[in-house]
């Protein structure tokens, strides 16, 4: 084989074992705890999609501090609020999962909601909560994130 196709033709079928997998209308992705910005998802199935995830309530320093010091049970109600669309004209279920994941990828947390988008909302959020301690989310890495968007 030419080498020079090797990597191309490779990164060509990473591409079509990515769009096979949300053929059905399920997703999955590893990222970042987006504790500064929204993380881009960009998942969409017959026209309904998963934009976008903003972490809300995050701890601050200060109380990650105190946590450390005094108090390591503290637990912080976290959001994890899915910006949603849905530019179909039928209704969409979207059902929605996290794992938060510690420094050796261990499940430290985890939490699933489901939400119906009416059709033609160009704009809507789906909120997961999660109660955790203070110190697990402040020490985790990453989270996985899986949705299933199922057209009505």
């Amino acid at each position: 084989m030419n080498r020079r196709w090797t990597v191309p033709l490779s990164v060509a079928l990473l591409g079509v074992s990515s769009a096979l997998s949300a053929a059905d209308g399920s997703f999955e992705k590893t990222i970042l705890v987006p504790r500064q910005s929204d993380a881009q998802l960009g998942w969409t199935y017959q026209g309904c999609s998963v934009e976008s995830l903003t972490l809300r309530n995050y701890p601050d320093a200060e109380d990650i501090a105190e946590a450390r010091s005094k108090d390591p049970g503290d637990k912080t109600w976290l959001w994890w609020e899915f910006n949603v669309a849905n530019k179909s004209d039928r209704k969409c279920q979207i059902k929605l999962w996290l794992e938060i994941l510690d420094k050796k990828g261990n499940v430290v947390k985890s939490s699933d909601r489901s939400g119906s988008v009416d059709a033609g909302e160009p704009d809507d959020d789906i909120r997961v909560s999660t109660l955790m301690k203070t110190l697990d989310i402040a020490d985790a890495a990453k989270v996985r994130i899986r949705a299933t968007i199922i057209p009505k």
